[in-house]
């Protein structure tokens, strides 16, 4: 079968609060379920980093939400991939927050502690959700 990952970055608006991680999770994994989109969202208080998989349609439309989401700004594509397999299957959305095994994979993948989405080549942006994938395996359930 054939999936499309899509990696994108943005700038968090003054829309966003603080309090709003623990809504986008809850709708986006609810959404992402019902249309078999797996995909891993990085944040902090600037920025976003995601990556969207499944078929070319509801990834297309699910980023077609996000474009109209007041919470973004300054979306850019980063990535936009046919595969075969999901990188990140595992989850409807997994999440890991800006601590400091996030700023040891960012030193790791971009030579710098702080997290800047929108600066990001592809490859390093693949690399940086592949680490934070790889860290939230190691995390027990409980703590996720």
């Amino acid at each position: 079968m054939s999936y499309v990952r899509l990696i994108y970055a943005s700038r968090a608006t003054t829309a966003f609060k603080p309090s709003s991680v623990k809504s986008i999770l809850q709708v986006a994994r609810r959404n992402n379920q019902q249309n078999s989109i797996t995909g891993l969202l990085c944040f902090n208080q600037q920025g976003f980093l995601q990556c969207l998989e499944g078929g070319r349609a509801m990834v297309n439309q699910t980023f077609q939400h996000i474009l109209n989401d007041p919470r973004h700004e300054n979306v850019e594509i980063l990535s936009y991939d046919y595969t075969s397999s999901r990188e990140f299957g595992a989850w409807n959305m997994g999440y890991l927050q800006n601590n400091q095994a996030m700023r040891d994979l960012l030193l790791r993948n971009t030579g710098v502690e702080d997290f800047l989405p929108l600066s990001l080549a592809p490859e390093q942006a693949l690399a940086i959700l592949r680490d934070i994938r790889d860290i939230i395996n190691s995390i027990p359930e409980e703590e996720t």
